[in-house]
């Protein structure tokens, strides 16, 4: 078996568009999409296609991983955003050999942190990331809510002000973590808004989220993507109530979805939990770390 890899931005981008679809037939989730679609995911993602892999088989196009970098507190950072094996070159050891590859990618790029993501059911793609190094740390969970069960009295905000601004703005706030959940982290959530808690002139909370509007100008849809009471606040189930009840806009009729919410945020996820969110899909956070 001759293996040959190219790095993306060596090809015409529908050549990489295709080799995308192709790679994830048949997968447990359908991933394939237009070219339009598949370029706004490599902006939205920042994924670097200088640093992203297609794989060839005796000439043939075999598979691909698209990666993102980032720099962060003075060391550089990595995540897979990607990674598929064409069916004719599946069950064959391709994806170890193509995650071994790609780490050594790492190495190079001296990458202290690389995370990726993969839906807790997939029980040989965790195996194989296991197997090249990656460790599960913790659980993204994906919630939908049909009918929300949040109101004045229960919402724990007449204590507190909340003010709405644009998503950058808790970039500020110092116990905003960057760099882990990559799709929910701020650079990467285009057009989202913000909103931050305040007990008196105390910054205690704080919400990211995304509205979207039909072609009339209503609101269709909420996405929830962190929310978070500053550590140690004993009223925190109360901070985040305040803060979803300025989200999730209770009197307006949309579609509301919260995503990527990590399990290990059990006071968020037990108000979601508690308001009418339901699970809709689980992936693993896995996290790699060069050994020193």
């Amino acid at each position: 078996m001759d293996i040959l890899y190219k790095r993306l931005s060596e090809l015409p981008v529908t050549v990489v568009s295709d080799l995308w679809n192709a790679s994830f037939e048949g997968y447990m989730v359908n991933a394939s999409m237009p070219l339009e679609r598949f370029l706004a995911r490599v902006t939205n993602d920042e994924l670097c296609l200088k640093r992203s892999l297609a794989c060839y088989v005796d000439g043939q196009p075999a598979g691909i991983i698209l990666n993102s970098f980032r720099e962060l507190e003075g060391i550089t950072i990595a995540r897979n955003g990607g990674t598929a094996i064409g069916p004719d070159h599946r069950g064959k050891g391709l994806g170890k050999t193509m995650m071994e590859y790609n780490l050594a990618l790492y190495k190079e790029e001296q990458v202290k942190r690389a995370y990726l993501e993969a839906i807790s059911t997939n029980a040989p793609a965790i195996r194989l990331y296991e197997s090249v190094g990656y460790s599960i740390v913790d659980r993204l969970l994906i919630m939908t809510c049909e009918q929300l069960r949040l109101d004045d009295g229960g919402s724990g905000r007449s204590a507190y002000s909340v003010v709405r601004g644009h998503a950058a703005e808790v970039l500020a706030i110092p116990y905003y973590s960057s760099g882990v959940v990559w799709q929910s982290d701020v650079p990467n959530l285009k057009d989202a808004e913000c909103v931050k808690v305040y007990d008196g002139d105390e910054q205690v909370g704080y919400g990211l989220f995304k509205r979207t509007f039909d072609d009339k100008g209503v609101l269709a849809g909420i996405t929830l993507f962190r929310c978070e009471a500053a550590p140690g606040r004993r009223d925190a189930g109360d901070v985040i109530r305040a803060a979803l009840y300025a989200i999730l806009q209770p009197k307006d009729r949309c579609r509301r979805t919260a995503f990527n919410i990590r399990a290990t945020q059990e006071e968020l996820v037990h108000i979601l939990q508690e308001i009418g969110f339901t699970g809709s899909m689980e992936q693993v956070l896995m996290l790699w770390e060069p050994e020193s």
